[in-house]
């Protein structure tokens, strides 16, 4: 049995105070507007692409599906190899919204309750709110599913992004406590480690080794930890990110171009060409990790731009709101395809794309004016009077032996 000597003890204890020094993160609050337009960009990517998802799938809830193109087949037409590029925009955009929040994220020691449960009771209220106007609108002819999915919008993940980043938010200073506690080298292999198996295994092979996204999410923390505690100068050099992102977007369009490239010819991968949009994607998750780096760089202030990005979680739960996207978008399509055809589909599908953000912005702003603040003190009472009953439910039970 092998013996420690004393002044190896010594050695190591004053190498771990100088690495938690090391690894002291800053609680200063951040309002880079280069961050916040990147967020903006995420958000205008995530529309684009749910505009292509209603364009490429049958809707069960209504009972026209002419307009519908399958995307998923090797073509040799242009425009539906770039409608097929423009459906990757939502995992892209998706872990460049996470990104964004796990830099800041891993600043906190604590989460806000407050917050979080405004941010819930803000996602019902619109939800709501949409729900009682498209019954009037369709006289009452709404799905049961789609009821159900209304009325408990988080519950059943009706936005998913949205309920797993609710469920994600409470258990981040946990993480930062496990974080705080490992050294360089053991953060840098569970990184790793997770990496491979959650992203990249992922990506290669569905469902390997019991993914979920919130474990996926967990995975890009830790690796965003590691950026932020010990690849400083990396994360801040334009010329290492501008690598990295070209590595990210040539991994992305190569693979997307060689499976329809391979599909014409192999009759076996003919139906590959959407196998690779996955939040799994190494190649997206690179890129989007190069992307806020880079943005990260163009510290100024703009409030115009910041004032946007703080409407963009409005914005993602109106456009993506479900009575809207399986009943609203679908029709909207349906027109285009019988009144000006296809030709342009690609210029139309951008245009809606802008018009739907425009519309959710201008929506988000009025609900913001008219009903946000009394959302705010509604929520904030309601959580008090929640978070006294579970003390007093608490204090119950710790007295049954």
């Amino acid at each position: 049995m092998s013996t420690v000597k004393s002044t190896d003890v010594k050695d190591n204890f004053k190498e771990y105070k100088v690495i938690q020094k090391e690894k002291t993160f800053s609680t200063k609050k951040e309002r880079n507007s280069g961050i916040e337009l990147l967020k903006i960009i995420a958000i205008v990517l995530i529309v684009i692409s749910h505009v292509v998802y209603t364009l490429k799938t049958v809707n069960p809830y209504i009972s026209y599906n002419g307009y519908v193109v399958d995307l998923s087949i090797a073509t040799a037409d242009i425009w539906k190899f770039i409608l097929a590029i423009f459906s990757y925009f939502g995992a892209l955009g998706n872990s460049i919204f996470f990104i964004c929040s796990a830099w800041f994220l891993l600043r906190s020691s604590k989460y806000n309750k407050q917050k979080w449960f405004f941010m819930l009771c803000e996602i019902w209220f619109v939800s709501m709110f949409i729900f009682v106007v498209m019954l009037i609108i369709r006289k009452g002819d709404i799905s049961g599913e789609i009821f159900l999915n209304s009325i408990m919008p988080t519950t059943f993940a009706s936005n998913w992004y949205l309920t797993c980043y609710l469920l994600f938010w409470p258990i981040h200073p946990l993480l930062n406590v496990v974080i705080n506690k490992l050294d360089k080298q053991h953060l840098f292999r569970i990184s790793t480690a997770l990496f491979v198996i959650y992203a990249c295994f992922n990506f290669i092979k569905k469902d390997s080794f019991f993914p979920s996204t919130i474990i996926l999410w967990i995975t890009i923390y830790f690796v965003m930890a590691y950026i932020q505690l010990y690849l400083k100068n990396f994360a801040d050099s334009v010329k290492y990110n501008f690598v990295l992102l070209l590595v990210g977007f040539v991994g992305w369009f190569g693979i997307a171009f060689m499976a329809n490239f391979l599909g014409l010819h192999i009759s076996f991968l003919s139906d590959k060409v959407l196998r690779w949009q996955t939040n799994y994607n190494p190649f997206l998750i690179i890129l989007a990790i190069a992307l806020f780096n880079l943005m990260r760089k163009l510290t100024f202030t703009n409030k115009i731009v910041n004032y946007i990005s703080s409407l963009s979680l409005l914005v993602y739960i109106i456009h993506e709101n479900i009575l809207l996207r399986n009943y609203i978008r679908p029709y909207i399509l349906h027109l285009i395809y019988n009144i000006l055809g296809y030709k342009y589909i690609i210029v139309w599908v951008v245009l809606l794309s802008i018009v739907i953000f425009a519309f959710s912005l201008l929506i988000g702003i009025i609900y913001r004016v008219l009903f946000g603040k009394i959302i705010e003190k509604l929520a904030g009472k309601m959580i008090v009077l929640i978070d006294e009953i579970y003390k007093k439910y608490e204090k119950t039970m710790y007295k049954i032996k």
